[in-house]
């Protein structure tokens, strides 16, 4: 049934903003579109009264979207219709966009019990402005995230802390290994670049290779020092390379010579992303936005049901499936790969380990 509905406790300095249309499911709401103000202002008259009991128990979370359309919505899309079928939660989602949040940030963070901006840019604004409201980031990396949280320590060190964290981008290194391992047994040397941001990461990534029996070769990439030439040493003693996101190392005007020079040498490439494999690389672990949105609604549910309204730590993907560039697997002689086959076997290996 098609509604127009309106949140409890709306606040008078809210009166002139967030504008939405709203889509009722099984115990949960979602604004979607933006209304006039004079119709927001119709539907409070009308509906107050009869909401003002109804909506005591509503968890309110306002989605806020870095762009209109594509991914974002798709995300939007599953975090609706995963919370629309959990009946016995009583959710309230409305979706703005980042200039409707930016142009009422206040009324917005009063009205809401939980903030869900959606990639790199909703995220970095949003993190900056005051407020109390806990927030939950999604679809974002990990490296753009903590650039975020440290604008608000050194930008902002005097206000209030509130909860802030993220579902990351970012599949968990084990996970990536298990790739790399179900492709090349425990024979390869596994080239790894570690930009400044990863270099933290060092040890780990070398005490998880020895739990899973790989050999590794870990290039600490010097931002000073030509990228290229660091590069080229790292492949002279590797027989794969794993990518891990960096934007320093990975990004557009890097990636063609990268992939060009590891194909000449004979060195498979294993991504990051779905679109890495799309260019050139072997094969990837990637979560979807239908993945990303899945896991979110989860977190949204379990933090309405949670009284203490328990805060989780920065997370990467739950759900994850995997992508092969069949060319480049038939040209390496990597022939019968299946995507779901090895993303199964992943799923089954995490599953062991914990």
């Amino acid at each position: 049934m098609q509604c127009l509905v309106l949140k409890a406790n709306i606040d008078k300095t809210r009166k002139d903003c967030c504008k939405a249309h709203a889509r009722q499911g099984s115990g949960a709401i979602l604004r979607e579109r933006t209304v006039s103000f004079f119709r927001y202002c119709a539907v409070l008259c009308l509906f107050a009264a009869s909401l003002s009991t109804a909506n005591a128990d509503i968890f309110r979370v306002t989605l806020i979207s870095s762009h209109d359309g594509g991914t974002y919505q798709r995300v939007i899309d599953t975090i609706t219709t995963h919370i629309d079928e959990q009946s016995q939660h009583t959710i309230l989602l409305e979706a703005v966009s980042l200039d409707d949040f930016n142009q009422h940030s206040t009324a917005i963070d009063r009205t809401s019990d939980l903030l869900i901006p959606i990639g790199i840019r909703a995220t970095d604004s949003i993190v900056q402005h005051p407020g109390s409201t806990s927030i939950l980031a999604t679809l974002v990396p990990r490296s753009s995230f903590n650039a975020s949280r440290k604008k608000i320590t050194s930008e902002m060190p005097l206000e209030s802390p509130r909860n802030i964290s993220a579902i990351l981008l970012d599949q968990p290194i084990e996970r990536q290994l298990n790739l790399t391992r179900l492709l090349f047994g425990n024979v390869k040397r596994i080239g790894i670049p570690l930009g400044l941001s990863s270099q933290l990461k060092h040890d780990e990534i070398e005490n998880i290779a020895r739990q899973f029996n790989l050999s590794i070769e870990i290039e600490n990439i010097d931002p000073v020092e030509n990228l290229i030439h660091q590069i080229s040493r790292l492949l002279d003693r590797s027989d794969a390379l794993l990518a891990l996101p960096n934007p320093v190392i990975f990004n557009r005007r890097n990636v063609r010579y990268i992939l060009l020079s590891t194909y000449r040498k004979r060195i498979p490439v294993i991504g990051f992303s779905k679109s890495y494999v799309k260019a050139g690389a072997l094969a990837a672990t990637y979560s979807s936005p239908e993945q990303i949105g899945k896991q979110t609604a989860e977190a949204i549910i379990s933090l309405q049901k949670k009284p203490a309204r328990e805060f989780p730590a920065a997370a990467p993907p739950i759900y994850f499936s995997v992508a092969i560039n069949e060319q480049v697997a038939r040209s390496f002689g990597y022939t019968g790969l299946s995507a779901q086959q090895l993303a199964r076997k992943i799923s089954q290996l995490e599953r062991e380990e914990q």
